[in-house]
């Protein structure tokens, strides 16, 4: 009788859907990023993450041998790709003949570029900040490199006397400020103002001429 319940218990015990590995895949990144965020690279634990995708464990590892690739794939990879996509094409800034044209033009650019940080500050931050040691080797041989990227794109653009190398650490500090206001603070008006404001202020600077009279703080 016993070896009987056994049976009968096994047998009504619900079974996991069946989907496409593509689908599993996608479910265990989704439920990956929203692990790694909540709990940083080492207090994600894959058995919360397997079950959060819907799967099992065995599943998860057969698609991501270690915690270490799953981090990778879920966290790494679309930080890069995006980091990657905000680097704008310098020729679109070389019709304007003038800064007001210049932030005219990259008015769209930069909404899209600011709404990429918005959407990647999660990752950023738990990429960063999980461990010290990973996120100093992060930010030294992957995002460095293409915050200096930036800098070269701006090249062109700049005035004489100014380090494009720090224009494209600016452009990145301006943007994650932004995102950081728009995620935790009370800011989450029109962000095609806030490009507006930020493509302004790349452009022609924020410092008035003498002559000019002082703006009004009404």
């Amino acid at each position: 009788m016993p070896a009987r319940s056994t049976v009968r218990k096994s047998a009504d015990a619900p079974r996991r859907k069946y989907r496409p590995a593509a689908e599993s895949r996608a479910g265990i990144i989704a439920a990956a990023q929203a692990e790694f965020i909540r709990a940083n690279f080492a207090g994600a634990r894959t058995r919360d993450i397997a079950d959060a995708a819907g799967v099992n464990q065995a599943t998860l590892f057969k698609h991501f041998p270690t915690k270490e690739a799953l981090f990778e794939e879920a966290v790494m990879r679309p930080l890069i790709a995006a980091m990657q996509g905000m680097h704008g094409r310098v020729e679109v800034y070389e019709t304007a003949t003038t800064p007001a044209e210049m932030g005219e033009l990259a008015e769209a650019s930069t909404t899209r570029h600011i709404e990429d940080m918005q959407r990647i500050l999660p990752l950023l931050t738990t990429a960063l900040f999980s461990d010290l040691e990973s996120g100093r080797r992060l930010f030294r041989e992957r995002l460095e490199p293409l915050i200096r990227a930036r800098g070269e794109v701006l090249r062109p653009l700049a005035k004489d006397g100014l380090d494009p190398q720090f224009l494209g650490l600016a452009s990145f500090g301006m943007m994650f400020a932004v995102a950081l206001q728009r995620w935790f603070g009370s800011d989450d008006g029109d962000l095609s103002a806030t490009a507006s404001q930020f493509n302004r202020l790349y452009a022609s600077g924020f410092a008035r001429e003498k002559s000019d009279p002082p703006a009004s703080r009404e």
